[in-house]
């Protein structure tokens, strides 16, 4: 990996170019200090109760461990780029309409966990994950046969199905750390969303 691979990254998404190294540079922090982790992730007792509003935002930049951040950096990179790339190519503001499917899917599913469980004091929840489902949907209706990836023997993964590998290692990584702060309750709010404003987006088109 070389410079030109970040300067090939920053023109053409600009916007997960830097997302990515929010994130990178936010999830590392909160792993050396924990008090951060805990001030930063969704915790929708503290929304409600303490007008902890930031937090909708600031749990999107920090993960529960090192191999949670490297999926989400890697879905960020193939999902999130790509589909802000082809938002480019077709729009001149396609940055813009990545940004809204991208934050959009955060605060709606954001808004709806805080709205099911304002009352649990044990809930809370960390990660990139559900904005990048939201972006995976989107991408899904915007650009269904996109390829993807090449995988060996497999050949060609159009996007269509190419959100599948992230859905699987997602359900693989939480069996085997048992790890709470990662639900897909908050995946699915985030799906649903992109889902919705990529639809919209496509019409539009």
């Amino acid at each position: 990996m070389n410079l030109s691979f970040f300067h090939d990254f920053y023109a053409k998404s600009p916007v997960t170019f830097f997302l990515s190294i929010i994130v990178f540079l936010v999830s590392v922090f909160s792993f050396i200090n924990k008090k951060a982790l805990l001030a930063l992730m969704l915790h929708p007792l503290s929304v409600v109760r303490q007008g902890q509003y930031y937090r909708i935002l600031t749990a999107d930049l920090v993960n529960a461990d090192m191999l949670h951040l490297m999926l989400n950096e890697f879905m960020l990179y193939v999902f999130c780029s790509d589909l802000e790339e082809t938002l480019r190519k077709a729009n001149p503001s396609g940055s813009l309409q990545f940004a809204l499917i991208y934050w959009g899917s955060l605060v709606t599913a954001s808004a709806i966990v805080i709205m099911r469980h304002y009352k649990d004091f044990n809930y809370s929840t960390t990660g990139t994950s559900g904005s990048i489902m939201g972006s995976m949907f989107a991408f899904m209706v915007i650009a269904p046969n996109h390829i993807l990836y090449h995988l060996p023997a497999v050949g060609a993964v159009k996007n269509i199905y190419g959100g599948l590998f992230y859905i699987i290692a997602l359900i693989i990584y939480q069996r085997r750390n048992k790890e709470e702060r990662v639900n897909h309750e908050f995946h699915f709010y985030g799906a649903a969303t992109g889902l919705v404003i990529g639809l919209i987006i496509y019409l539009m088109k």
